[in-house]
């Protein structure tokens, strides 16, 4: 736990007001998922942490294969130590332990801020923004796509998702599907954050904590769904804090690139509820 106060220090410097940062928050970030503990490293300078970088362990199908690979997760440098390119030293490091391991990507989402030193420095492919879309009721996603890309969950791993120490959520059912609502922060409006067909939603433990909403969010990559017939628009550009890019590295020197049309890549998959 010391280093993860160290952690959590750090992060409340470079990223104030947020509770994302609390030492119980990361320690179950790092140290609790169920595909292994997180992966990066840090660095010091006179015992003081200067920069620090990490990934999550997870599990995708790709192009039908069920695959290990890593969610790009924190970053942060003190800014007493920026210019140094410690990031992307960190990074490498990271990537470079990683495919010795066994894992063949690394995905993420990345803001403005950080985009060009991901694309430009570190050789990460830029798949596409995240679409947002906001409306009246659950809109209706159907099961029966085959994607090239998606994250695999079972119970153990979804589950540890949903006992987030700093969330509630509801799941949902209609029709076909099963949905997980979040809460987003701002007064009656919720997050859809995860879709799942009713067979696979059995691996979910049942959370409802008391949300109720007519109004939802939904962010993510999914171009089969149909918007057209909902009661959803794309969320306005100039009310977004920051555009948010869904990027994609292959660790295997394979040339793997992701088709943008086929992904089906939600909320769930990151932290962002």
């Amino acid at each position: 736990m010391v280093g993860i106060q160290e952690v959590s220090d750090l992060l409340n410097i470079v990223f104030p007001n947020t509770n994302v940062n609390s030492v119980e928050y990361l320690d179950w970030e790092y140290n609790h998922n169920p595909e292994g503990n997180a992966i990066g490293f840090n660095a010091y300078l006179d015992n003081c942490l200067a920069a620090h970088y990490v990934t999550q362990p997870i599990k995708a199908s790709i192009n039908g294969v069920e695959t290990r690979g890593l969610l790009s997760l924190n970053t942060a440098t003190h800014p007493d130590h920026r210019g140094k390119k410690l990031f992307t030293i960190l990074a490498e490091m990271t990537y470079e332990y990683a495919a010795k391991e066994g894992y063949s990507f690394v995905i993420g989402v990345a803001n403005q801020n950080s985009i060009r030193g991901f694309v430009k420095h570190l050789g990460f492919d830029l798949i596409k923004p995240l679409d947002v879309k906001i409306g009246l009721g659950i809109h209706e996603e159907f099961q029966n796509y085959t994607y090239s890309f998606f994250r695999v969950w079972d119970r153990k791993s979804i589950n540890w998702r949903l006992s987030n120490p700093i969330k509630k959520y509801r799941v949902k059912k209609k029709n076909e599907s099963t949905y997980i609502l979040a809460q987003t922060g701002k007064w009656g409006i919720n997050a859809i954050i995860g879709v799942f067909d009713n067979i696979q939603s059995e691996e979910i433990n049942f959370v409802n904590k008391g949300l109720t909403s007519n109004v939802y969010i939904w962010m993510g990559v999914n171009d089969r769904i149909t918007w057209k017939k909902s009661a959803y628009i794309s969320f306005p550009n100039r009310l977004k804090p920051s555009p948010l890019n869904l990027i994609f590295k292959d660790l295997t020197n394979s040339g793997l690139v992701l088709n943008s049309e086929t992904i089906k890549f939600q909320c769930i998959d990151f932290d962002a509820f």
